[in-house]
């Protein structure tokens, strides 16, 4: 699992740079990767129509909101330094990346829609100032952290949970056959980030931390993406491109996904303790 996870995210980076065809055998774990998840969240409430999936969607929102998991508990209030490091880790290869893949979403929407999307990647890329980029402001962090800033590191060092949320929005992207998958997605995850970032603020507060400013935005930004999500679904169910059972089985993929990208980073930190220093150090000789 692990290394088909690496495959696919080495693919993945491949197609963004000249987008073509997966190799079969990385094609169908991909496949087989995304169909068991949304067979294994998939619920028996199916929205029908947009209002219907707004209600289902503030639902789930609220679920999450009032349920603290035990593991964003645990970095808010205990995670050590050094287990942070692993934590940031895990995720380097979406914050290194982040939203470059959502180019290739543009053209598969109708121009309406095509808008509220492109406020979202206009932030994503810091307005065009590349000190306020978000894969910037990651890179800040790492600084910080004396940690590696080349993504080739972090091929290396994650496990396969940490390819998994990248390939995710890879899919979503590029590959479903609907992007009302994304959709649903995007809307959920930018409702969900102000709160769920919590633990990340927190734990920069604790450990004084200065380059927090790539959680702290996410916190702040978010809130107006939350709202471009919905005006994106809005814009897709007007043209009648919105499939409101696939950006509900989207959402439900999403959440699943993320939440268990997130659980086995904290696992892993808290299992390891230590970010592999000597593995940077002879990657930079």
């Amino acid at each position: 699992m692990s290394n088909m996870q690496k495959e696919l995210f080495l693919a993945n980076r491949a197609c963004i740079k000249q987008l073509k065809t997966l190799d079969p055998r990385v094609a169908q774990f991909e496949r087989e990767w995304i169909d068991s998840t949304i067979n294994k969240t998939l619920t028996a409430k199916v929205p029908e129509n947009l209002t219907a999936l707004r209600q289902q969607l503030a639902d789930l929102v609220e679920l999450d909101r009032s349920e603290v998991p035990p593991s964003a508990a645990y970095v808010a209030e205990h995670m050590t330094l050094e287990e942070f490091k692993i934590l940031v880790q895990e995720f380097a290869l979406d914050g290194l990346t982040e939203a470059q893949v959502f180019y290739h979403l543009m053209p598969r929407l109708s121009l309406a829609a095509q808008m509220p999307m492109l406020r979202m990647m206009i932030d994503e890329f810091g307005s065009g100032n590349l000190k306020r980029s978000h894969t910037t402001l990651y890179i800040d962090l790492l600084k910080e952290l004396e940690m590696p800033v080349d993504l080739e590191f972090y091929i290396d060092a994650n496990s396969s949970a940490g390819f998994s949320f990248p390939n995710m929005f890879c899919w979503l992207a590029m590959r479903a056959d609907d992007p009302s998958y994304f959709s649903g997605v995007i809307t959920y995850f930018e409702t969900v980030v102000p709160f769920f970032f919590e633990c990340y603020t927190a734990i920069c507060e604790r450990l004084q931390i200065k380059a927090h400013a790539y959680y702290s935005e996410h916190v702040h930004i978010d809130v107006f993406h939350a709202i471009e999500g919905q005006r994106l679904l809005k814009a897709m169910d007007a043209t009648g491109d919105l499939d409101t059972a696939k950006a509900w089985r989207g959402i439900c993929m999403g959440r699943d996904i993320t939440n268990a990208a997130f659980d086995a980073a904290v696992d892993k930190a808290r299992r390891l303790k230590h970010f592999d220093k000597e593995r940077a150090v002879e990657r930079a000789i």
